[in-house]
């Protein structure tokens, strides 16, 4: 009556579900194991969590820290995943105060999480990783041996004591049931043995070892299909050429062993993909960047092989343009008349091209020149002034040292990979 409307029920269970999921992920986050970690056993203490192989665990943070929020992650892990301990240890305690290096860590975290709040990228890739995790636990963290991985206390390991006996510590909830039942005797009077712990039974022997499990297929299996799908890619590019590059078939084998790798990062297998992985991608790679350079219209083959050597005396016997996809190309403009007269007006102008190779250009003392010279890799060096580097470039318009006058000497010229040089002289 008073005008107020009440919450949606909807959104409100929407919140206190959101809020059960963080809890239940606070309350059950796991320890990190001393017997399986690499750094810290972050990774290690995820992958028993939710049934994940520790590799691609790793490789993911690998990957995170790429990105941006795997570091930030990670620190944040060895605050808030208690240790667990030495072996024989009792199970950590995951209540408490915050310790020293926990707040440290936090605080180093929070610092690097600064810049991806800030920058558009860093914020998409933090939301996604957060929403993964989220999602991992929502699928996986449900599971009774997750559960039970992420409690699991390390197991006992026995030690040589003082006087040279051979010590195996209890596990911590024997010591806990030890301590609190009194120790019993049996009766003084008791002719038949009525009393079971008086007995004198032997030892139990050791349960049977448990099987090993069968080794996975995933491997082989999707090494095979990849092999088959690069066949088929490849038979496609020989029989139709233009239509698919030559990069197209390790690639297709790459796609085919990511999705094994994504396969296997729910069934705890497909490791051994990894260094499949790495060597596709170091291929694919390879292959574009050759199918760029020696393509049918390559950079590297357009305009042929072997140097260029030209010294024309004259205007005239200057070509409009020079191009070698491998090579070299020299000219040498220190003949040419750039005096104005009759017939002999408006700029000279020339352009040279290499895919690999350098251009060099020699120029009269005192010409007026307009150079434009650039390289996808290599140094550009005009007169004195120089770049270097990837997609190095420099423009120059330089009357000499006599100042104007005279016709106007124009160069383009471009190093795909390699160097461009004008001298005076």
């Amino acid at each position: 009556m008073n005008g107020t409307r009440a919450p949606d029920p909807g959104t409100q269970r929407t919140g206190v579900q959101g809020m059960d999921t963080l809890r239940d992920m606070w309350d059950s986050r796991p320890v990190r194991p001393r017997d399986d970690r690499k750094l810290a056993g972050v990774a290690a203490a995820v992958a028993r969590r939710y049934e994940l192989d520790p590799t691609l665990v790793r490789v993911g943070f690998v990957v995170a820290a790429i990105t941006g929020p795997g570091l930030p992650l990670y620190l944040a892990g060895c605050a808030v995943l208690p240790d667990a301990g030495p072996p024989g240890a009792p199970p950590p305690a995951r209540t408490g105060s915050a310790s020293a290096l926990s707040i440290a860590l936090l605080t180093v975290a929070a610092l690097l999480a600064i810049p991806m709040v800030t920058a558009a990228d860093r914020l998409v890739a933090t939301g996604v990783t957060v929403g993964l995790l989220v999602a991992l636990h929502l699928t996986r963290g449900s599971r009774p041996g997750s559960r039970d991985a992420a409690v699991a206390p390390t197991p006992a390991v026995p030690w040589i004591a003082s006087d040279g006996t051979v010590q195996t510590p209890a596990p911590a909830q024997a010591q806990v049931r030890a301590q609190a039942e009194p120790a019993r005797t049996p009766p003084a009077w008791d002719p038949l043995g009525v009393a079971p712990f008086a007995w004198d039974l032997p030892e139990p022997g050791p349960e049977p070892a448990t099987p090993a499990p069968p080794r996975s297929k995933l491997t082989p299996v999707t090494l095979a299909v990849a092999l088959v799908v690069a066949g088929m890619v490849g038979v496609v590019a020989l029989a139709a050429p233009g239509v698919l590059p030559a990069s197209s078939v390790p690639g297709a084998a790459l796609a085919v062993v990511g999705i094994g790798l994504l396969i296997g990062a729910f069934q705890r297998a497909g490791r051994w993909l990894i260094p499949f992985a790495v060597v596709l991608a170091l291929v694919t790679g390879m292959t574009s960047l050759a199918n760029d350079a020696l393509g049918p219209d390559g950079w590297a083959v357009r305009g042929g092989f072997g140097p260029i050597e030209a010294a024309p005396a004259t205007a005239a016997q200057l070509a409009p343009e020079y191009r070698r996809g491998t090579g070299a190309i020299d000219l040498d403009l220190t003949r040419i008349d750039l005096a104005t007269g009759p017939g002999a007006e408006g700029p000279v102008r020339t352009r040279a091209e290499v895919g690999a190779g350098a251009i060099s250009v020699r120029v009269p003392e005192n010409a007026d020149l307009v150079v434009r010279g650039s390289a996808g890799f290599g140094d550009v060096a005009v007169d004195g002034q120089s770049r270097a580097g990837q997609d190095a470039s420099l423009m120059v318009t330089d009357p000499g040292p006599d100042g104007p006058g005279g016709r106007v000497l124009e160069l383009d010229l471009r190093a795909e990979m390699g160097a461009v040089e004008v001298q005076r002289g």
